[in-house]
């Protein structure tokens, strides 16, 4: 058994975070033992890491306990000098929403918000291996993929999850010899709750008859991951072959007659941009069914923005928001906010600029994206043009001596998430023009009346 000590959790945190120096972190508190040691792991770096600290807790209101375990997470979080964000739930499920799902979606719409306005690096969630096991279970009875097998990620975007590779014994070990107080959620107990049974049912009997019970799954998640990376990647690499034209993908017969239906549903999501977002079974043998019984014409909406074609020799994926953008190119553009108005417009070639209010980008970056302009906010972080590396724009204003009033001021423009310009200062590397662009896209920005541009 793997001993959870403070130097070990800081190794892990360390690679989950890319040595970021000096992080903010927002820890989601429960009130139960995996988050109250959670907290207490994190807040011990404080002092020799420099990192940053604050907590959120959830009160879905849905047990007679929550009101008192509220409390007992201001009081723990008063004593760790740990600035503490409650949000009580509202609202009730939606139809077809099970009360799960409900509160998971409440505790993601909450964990977001409240990152954002307390402009926090990453948000600490205290899933183990135990967790792990018991989603990589309740996939096998959902009838899953390999996808299923990888259970939950060690990070998900802004969430990591530090203590994935301990056990819910090791956890305990820690809570004992540190002797900390918790509350039980009485409804672990309920086995009508599918994730309870399996716990009570399977999993504990399986871990008492076994040691290497907990390696054994999770060198089956390593393993899972290993191969769903490797089939994306082959997947990625096959999709440089599929063509652009009008701001369609067309995927040619010849390029997919050797694949599996498995495959081409594979690279359809890669090309779609969904391959990091995992899929239900319904989805994967939906669309896997339609690519064997569409007849030419036949259309399927993919989501809220791609529709699939079958065509005569090919499969034609359209993406109507690349639509609108391209639209927006064609004509003049205009996105405006806070004074600020920002122009797109299509050119036939660059010219020699030196003015830093406009920049001219390869049209293909924002291909089938959401554009978005925006305030700069802390933890933003691009690869500024011409660095191998990444940088934060709070360092980058740092070093261009940018004074507070103008930092407040400064704007980003992202596609789909993701900053490709810190307007008037510094273009992003993705975005940069090669000897490969076909098209290209001037951006500038301009400021409305009574407002001033640095």
């Amino acid at each position: 058994m793997a001993l959870l000590t403070t130097n070990g959790f800081y190794r892990e945190l360390a690679q989950l975070t890319l040595g970021r120096k000096h992080p903010r972190f927002m820890v989601a508190i429960s009130g139960g033992m995996d988050s109250v040691s959670l907290l207490h792991l994190t807040t011990q770096l404080r002092e020799s890491t420099k990192i940053e600290v604050c907590a959120i807790h959830v009160n879905h209101g849905i047990r007679h306990a929550s009101i008192e375990e509220e409390k007992f997470v201001r009081k723990l979080c008063f004593n760790q000098n740990v600035k503490l964000t409650v949000v009580s739930a509202k609202g009730k499920p939606q139809k077809g929403e099970s009360m799960e799902m409900w509160a998971r979606r409440i505790r993601q719409d909450a964990y977001n918000s409240t990152r954002e306005r307390m402009n926090c690096d990453f948000i600490l969630t205290a899933h183990h291996s135990n967790d792990n096991i018991e989603t990589i279970l309740m996939h096998l009875n959902d009838g899953c993929g390999i996808e299923g097998l990888r259970g939950i990620p060690p990070k998900n975007g802004f969430i990591i999850r530090p203590l994935l590779k301990y056990s819910r014994n090791e956890i305990q070990v820690y809570v004992h010899n540190h002797k900390f107080k918790y509350y039980e959620d009485e409804s672990n107990s309920d086995v009508s709750i599918i994730r309870n049974n399996i716990r009570h049912s399977l999993v504990k009997p399986w871990e008492n008859q076994t040691d290497q019970f907990i390696d054994r799954f999770n060198d089956l998640s390593h393993k899972a991951i290993n191969a769903v990376n490797r089939m994306n990647d082959l997947i990625a690499e096959l999709s440089k072959r599929v063509e652009n034209v009008n701001h369609q993908k067309l995927i040619h017969d010849q390029l997919v007659e050797k694949l599996l239906p498995s495959q081409l549903v594979r690279l359809v999501k890669h090309l779609i941009g969904e391959t990091e977002i995992s899929w239900r079974r319904h989805q994967w043998d939906g669309l896997e069914q339609w690519l064997k019984k569409s007849k030419i014409g036949s259309k399927l909406k993919l989501n809220s923005h791609w529709t699939i074609l079958r065509d005569r020799n090919s499969w034609i994926l359209s993406n109507k928001v690349h639509d609108a953008i391209s639209l927006l190119i064609k004509s003049q553009g205009e996105f405006s906010t806070d004074g600020f108005s920002l122009y797109l417009n299509k050119i036939e070639k660059p010219t020699l600029n030196s003015q830093n209010s406009k920049e001219v980008i390869d049209a293909k970056i924002i291909e089938g994206k959401r554009l978005n302009l925006r305030s700069w906010r802390h933890g933003d972080v691009f690869q500024p043009l011409g660095m191998p590396g990444h940088k934060k724009v709070s360092d980058l204003l740092v070093d261009e001596k940018v004074d507070r009033f103008s930092k407040e001021k400064q704007l980003v423009l992202t596609a789909n998430d993701e900053i490709i310009w810190v307007c008037g200062r510094r273009l992003s590397e993705k975005a940069k023009i090669t000897n490969s662009t076909q098209e290209f896209l001037e951006l500038s920005m301009k400021t409305k009346v009574g407002v001033s541009w640095t």
